[in-house]
């Protein structure tokens, strides 16, 4: 379960002179969150700097120094730095979503790695940067958008119709998804897989604040 965690403001000048508005975790918190995690793969902590862009925002490159980060799997950097928005909150208070953040991340990596692996304009970091805001708000999508309509589906076939609608597998190389599911396809298949199983994360959690035994 995941431990009362404070959210804190970070503000920062990047590139243009734009103002970058976050939030980030304390040093404490983000040591507490890389014991709890290890199962899913996060190996340590690391107060890291990176330059490069992202969903975070809105693909404008910029330069962060000072933030908290988790090594995951030997290779990648998760950095804890997240667009100020509910999607983010809820992260930390639905004990469920940072297991399906880790589901959702190994779909991606093995799959469409790009669309999560930051662009960075000068190559610093020994590690890949994960694209943490762009997760989250795959989540959001999940979860909040696309967990009621796919919970209530009885057949592949309803799923398709729906999904040509509201595009929600993302199977395209760029942000803008171009391409329908296909069920002939493993990387379609995979990553409806992986988001049925966070939609079980989702009523098996509310199931169990209810009091019920799953």
């Amino acid at each position: 379960m995941v431990q009362k965690v404070h959210m804190i403001d970070h503000h920062k000048i990047i590139s243009d002179f734009r103002l970058l508005s976050g939030l980030t975790v304390s040093i404490e918190d983000c040591a507490k969150l890389t014991k709890e995690f290890q199962k899913y793969g996060v190996e340590d902590y690391y107060i890291s700097d990176y330059e490069g862009n992202s969903y975070l925002t809105r693909y404008v490159d910029y330069f962060i120094d000072g933030i908290p980060c988790w090594k995951y799997k030997k290779q990648y950097l998760i950095p804890l730095i997240f667009r100020d928005m509910p999607d983010t909150q809820r992260m930390f208070k639905d004990t469920y979503r940072w297991e399906a953040f880790f589901i959702l991340l190994d779909w991606y990596l093995e799959y469409n790695p790009e669309k999560v692996i930051v662009t960075c304009t000068k190559k610093r970091q020994r590690m890949e940067v994960i694209d943490t805001a762009f997760l989250i708000f795959r989540l959001w999508e999940i979860c909040d958008g696309a967990a009621f309509p796919i919970a209530n589906f009885n057949t592949l076939s309803e799923f398709e119709k729906w999904n040509q609608v509201f595009h929600l597998i993302d199977t395209g190389k760029s942000f803008k998804r171009t391409r329908e599911f296909d069920a002939s396809k493993v990387e379609d298949l995979t990553q409806l897989e992986a988001v049925l199983s966070i939609i079980k994360l989702k009523y098996q959690a509310l199931l169990q604040k209810q009091g019920y035994q799953v």
